[in-house]
């Protein structure tokens, strides 16, 4: 039961995202049509883009709802079986990451650092 509704929650997430961008969208289209073609239905907030931006959206998530539920219901059953780090485990392996991330950003300055002087060697003795 608990895949189902985070499966449900994230098609729900993805319809207000699309609700966001696809109301913006049709705001934008509409104004390039004129001003008048986007008029205010519930207040300066809601207008006719936004009902429309809500209606693909809607349209968009129930789409692919029925066409990708099973994959999704298998891929969150999949990840229910993940055997994920401990918060300990995890603060480890970012130090961990951190570290090696800055000596290996040291080690790449060193070899620019000698590249830079090698390559200024090579074209001044070569210019002279």
């Amino acid at each position: 039961m608990g895949v189902v509704r985070y499966v449900n929650m994230s098609f729900i997430a993805m319809g207000i995202i699309a609700y966001v961008i696809l109301g913006e969208l049709m705001g934008w289209v509409l104004r390039m049509a004129g001003s008048a073609s986007n008029p205010e239905l519930l207040g300066e907030r809601f207008r006719l883009a936004n009902v429309i931006g809500f209606a693909l959206a809607l349209g968009l998530v129930l789409f692919l709802k029925k066409k990708y539920n099973k994959l999704a219901m298998e891929i969150g059953n999949e990840l229910s079986r993940v055997t994920w780090p401990s918060w300990t485990e995890t603060k480890k392996l970012t130090v961990v990451v951190i570290i090696v991330t800055i000596i290996l950003a040291i080690i790449l300055g060193i070899f620019d650092y000698a590249w830079s002087q090698l390559s200024s060697l090579v074209y001044d003795f070569g210019g002279n």
